[in-house]
């Protein structure tokens, strides 16, 4: 009887360590989805679906596809809107929590993008696509990411975009740098205004949020609920008087805390190519 439930014991253990998810540490987990339309995935470093209310990782590239559109709040409480077929890589997020500094590195592979920061130090942004690096100062940025043409539209605060050796200063809103890469060169250049904006993608999702406002306004996800790994099922509780109308929480389980190391592909190429024909991160944190 005893050896029965001895091998009993040791095979539910050995199920358990088969099938049962891995408990993510809490400092993976850097912000919630607060809102999804339609298809959107984490595609590296494993793929599933994200609903809202899942919790966002650190190291996680996501991806939406066409007629798809999403929301992200980080712990800073920086907004990340993605507009359709958009792949970005949360490669670096560091929090102990809200208030503290953050050290937040986003890689913008493709599609357009409105970007806001949040409460972290300046110095502390990162924002690279394959052919362009920015800095930021209490700032939001439209973006549209192309594979040999960048836009980046200044939306609030202040910018400077680097690109090819040289670097522009967006000061005023409606700055706008446009990068374009050809076969031996990169080249950037500023203009007054832009005939195009991320507005048209935004659908009410575009006003800032706290990342408080986000935990009320969603019930699902261990940031949300406090509880521990990925995120789970449940109901959306109106939220932060912001308007917006949250889905049910959905199954993101997440990334593992250790960083992909090298290019992740996407739907359009190359996340990241190997050596950014930018300036270097030195130069836009000065600014």
């Amino acid at each position: 009887m005893f050896q029965k439930s001895l091998l009993l014991a040791f095979s539910a253990s050995c199920f358990a360590g088969i099938f049962v998810p891995q408990a993510f540490a809490a400092s993976d987990q850097i912000g919630l989805a607060v809102v999804i339309r339609n298809d959107v995935s984490q595609i590296e470093p494993k793929a599933s679906k994200i609903l809202a209310g899942d919790d966002i990782f650190r190291d996680e590239t996501v991806q939406t596809k066409s007629e798809s559109s999403a929301k992200f709040v980080l712990k800073d409480s920086t907004n990340l809107m993605l507009g359709p077929s958009s792949t970005l890589k949360l490669d670096r997020a560091v929090f102990s929590d809200e208030k503290s500094v953050g050290d937040i590195a986003i890689k913008l592979a493709t599609g357009s993008f409105r970007f806001v920061t949040g409460n972290s130090a300046k110095e502390s942004y990162a924002i690279t696509t394959p052919i362009a690096t920015m800095g930021v100062r209490g700032t939001t940025l439209d973006l549209r990411i192309e594979r040999f043409q960048n836009i980046v539209v200044l939306k609030d605060g202040q910018s400077r975009v680097c690109a090819g050796g040289k670097c522009v200063e967006l000061m005023k809103p409606g700055d706008t740098a446009v990068v374009k890469a050809y076969s031996s060169r990169v080249d950037i250049e500023m203009q007054p205004s832009s005939t195009w904006s991320f507005d048209s993608a935004c659908a009410g999702m575009c006003g800032p949020m706290s990342f408080a406002e986000a935990q009320n306004a969603i019930t699902t996800g261990a940031i949300g609920t406090g509880g521990a790994g990925g995120g789970g099922g449940g109901t959306a509780g109106g939220g932060g008087g912001t308007g917006l109308n949250i889905p049910s929480g959905g199954s993101n389980n997440g990334a593992t805390s250790s960083s992909s190391g090298g290019a992740t592909t996407g739907s359009s190429g190359s996340l990241l190519s190997p050596a950014l024909s930018a300036a270097s991160f030195g130069r836009v944190s000065d600014f």
